[in-house]
């Protein structure tokens, strides 16, 4: 289930992991794209949504090659046992549910003082430092880069939209910021070197 960032040969279990990981950003990636197009004119934010379906699908579609091709990649000796597979996944649902938990929290506390519109950037935050935890608990040094990106997305968001007095930029900044984050993740782990 680890990923690594070394030039050993690919195993089975990094194949698979990349495969879901990719599968997962796409998912993630239109939705963040469906928040970039919200205040966009009709016609135009229909286009740029299909350009996002298009990318995504391709992404999951690579996505589920590469895990099919995984049945015929090499075990090693580093394959996770079913223990450690058991204690990343709790690990792993540990750090989702702190992230649902603060995206509740944030969500309400914005709402509650009439800063609704503020909440897509907020979200990109959370959503970026969720990444952290998951570079080391995958061994997935670029998930460091994708949670700086959705951090930055959300900071311009923060610092560009009460400057320009725009509230488009609550929700188009994070939302393309962090779909091209993700998209760009993908990338990285639909390579096979």
């Amino acid at each position: 289930m680890t990923i690594t960032d070394t030039n050993s040969p690919i195993s089975r279990a990094e194949l698979r992991g990349r495969a879901t990981g990719a599968g997962v950003m796409a998912f993630f990636g239109l939705g963040w794209m469906a928040c970039g197009v919200t205040d966009m004119p009709v016609a135009a934010g229909r286009v740029v949504f299909a350009a996002g379906v298009l990318v995504s699908i391709t992404f999951a579609v690579l996505g589920a090659r590469l895990g099919r091709g995984a049945a015929n990649a090499p075990t090693t000796d580093t394959e996770p046992t079913a223990a450690r597979k058991k204690k990343v996944g709790v690990r792993f649902a540990l750090v989702v549910v702190a992230e649902w938990v603060a995206i509740f929290v944030i969500a309400r506390v914005l709402v509650s003082t009439d800063h609704a519109e503020a909440i897509p950037a907020f979200v990109a935050a959370v959503v970026g430092i969720h990444f952290f935890p998951l570079a080391s608990l995958f061994g997935v040094r670029a998930y460091h880069w994708t949670g700086a990106a959705l951090c930055a997305s959300a900071l311009a968001a923060a610092v560009l939209a009460p400057l320009t007095s725009t509230d488009a930029l609550w929700t188009s900044v994070p939302g393309f910021g962090s779909a091209a984050a993700l998209y760009a993740t993908c990338v990285y782990l639909l390579r096979t070197r």
